[in-house]
Parts: C-alpha cells; structure tokens; sequence
C-alpha cells in the first residue's frame, strides 16, 4: 500500500458529541441515619449527560463548561468554508466525558523529507467535562504512514483555555495555521540534512524524561522512557539516517504511540506538551 493509497483510504469517524449535560449540586449520603439522608456538598458541582443520566466529572462551583459542540462545530463550518477534502475523526472517551476530534485535510500535503511518507495538515480539538483536559487546539502535520504527529511550537497553532463558559477561539488563527504549516516543508528538509550527534540525543531524551526524584542509580529521568526513546532513535536511524528529522521522529512516534500506560489518550497530551515547552526553548536543537 503506497502513501496515496493510505491518504485515500482516510474516512470519517462519527460520534455524538452533542448531547445535552447539566450542571447540578453534588451530593453525599449522611450515615448518620438508618435512611443515608442526601447531603448536598456546597462546594462542589457535578456534570451529568441528560440523555443517559451518567455522571461524567465534579467540579468547584466556579467551573463553567465549554460544550463539545461548542468546541468543534464552528471549526467544521471553517474547515467547510475553506472548499478542501478533509476527513473528520471523533473519539469519544469515558462515556462522553472526553472529545478528541481531529479535522484531517487531504490535499493539504507535502512529502515528507525522506520521501517515505506524506505529511497532512490536521487540526485537534480536545475538550472535557471531567477536568482532565481543558479546551485545546492544535493545529500541525500528522505522517499519514505511521501516523505520527507533527508536533510545532508556534503559540498560534497551540491554543488552550479554562472552562470558563465561552470559547474564545481566534478563528483566523486556523488560516494561519495552515500557512506555518506550509512552511514546514523547507524546515523539514533542513532538519533531513542536519547531522545529530550522541550528546545531543541524550540530553534531548534526559530532558524529555526527567523527573524530580532521582533513580536508584542517581539519575533524574525514568528509564523506561529514556530507553523506549532510545529504541525509536535506533529504528528512525536505520530508516531515514542519523539526522535531525530522524530525531525528531523518534521523539514523535514516543509520543503519539505510548505503550503500557494507563491512559493513552492523558499521556499523548503529557508527552506532546513536555515537547512543545521544549521546542519552545531558545537553545532547542528544533529553532
């Protein structure tokens, strides 16, 4: 199966999102009595799904939620006006209480620098009513091969914000978006042509994996991650040559594909943020 053969063979992936929440007090039972009496928790708010009555997260009263579609259907309506193919994949997590959506554009492309793949420019939203993510967007390049993400450091094509009630997105950071993505085709090729040394490899990775407390042998970084780092870098190296954009591809294939973890989904935005802080960096090796 060639590359276009893997673009074309991209389909929608459906998913209510849309269903209606309400935000109501949480409550407790006293054992005081026979009867456990309910005791409302003042402090506190629950998010249910009216459709189905579930629970999906408590919160401060304070907390006001940003709906999925809210989130997601006035970048459709951009995606749409922008008279491009793309696909739209939606992932539902923990009954509704997670939205992962990700806008795929199909002829918003380039090859990739060692002309084994095709980058596409992708858009992903995130969005929670249990606290663990806030509203993301991000918005860079997906390999269509082995599906990595393209992580970019760029403020604009990473936005966040609170649960405050309102999306305050900047629709015209999307065309924007897609022209900083349009530029990582020369920066790619660059990065294809830049020879990487061992030191460089390893401090990049130690950085990656830190961790405050150290090892056993007085290392502050988790090992397993370091090594499964190391295993990508040795896999890229054979593949593509000992260069930046072999780096660079290691680091996120580590990323998008984490194993053994107790939530995939949590670990990928983890992992992708402790990059983008590091690319973001005046001495990163990716400025």
């Amino acid at each position: 199966m060639n590359h276009m053969t893997q673009l074309a063979k991209l389909i929608d992936k459906k998913a209510n999102y849309a269903f209606p929440i309400k935000t109501i007090p949480m409550q407790g039972y006293s054992i005081a009595s026979d009867n456990f009496t309910p005791v409302d928790c003042i402090d506190r708010v629950m998010i249910i799904r009216t459709d189905t009555n579930e629970y999906l997260g408590n919160h401060s009263t304070s907390y006001r939620p940003v709906t999925h579609a809210a989130v997601l259907e006035p970048v459709v309506d951009i995606a749409d006006k922008m008279k491009t193919p793309y696909v739209t994949q939606i992932n539902m997590i923990d009954n509704g209480a997670m939205m992962e959506a990700k806008l795929i554009f199909k002829e918003i492309c380039f090859d990739d620098p060692a002309m084994q793949d095709y980058i596409a420019f992708q858009i992903t939203l995130r969005n929670s009513y249990n606290g663990v993510w806030s509203v993301m967007i991000s918005a860079d390049g997906l390999r269509l091969w082995c599906m990595n993400g393209c992580t970019t450091a760029d403020s604009i094509a990473n936005y966040r914000q609170k649960h405050n009630g309102h999306f305050n997105y900047n629709f015209d950071h999307i065309k924007h978006s897609v022209d900083l993505f349009r530029n990582n085709e020369p920066r790619f090729r660059e990065w294809y042509n830049t020879a990487v040394v061992s030191d460089e490899v390893d401090r990049l990775f130690s950085k990656l994996t830190w961790t405050p407390k150290p090892t056993i042998d007085g290392r502050y970084r988790n090992e397993t991650q370091y090594q499964k780092l190391q295993q990508h870098w040795g896999d890229y190296c054979h593949n593509i040559g000992r260069n930046k954009w072999a780096l660079y591809n290691a680091v996120t294939h580590w990323i998008s594909h984490p194993v053994n973890v107790s939530s995939t989904n949590k670990t990928i935005v983890e992992r992708n943020s402790k990059m983008l802080s590091y690319m973001s960096k005046s001495d990163s090796m990716f400025n």
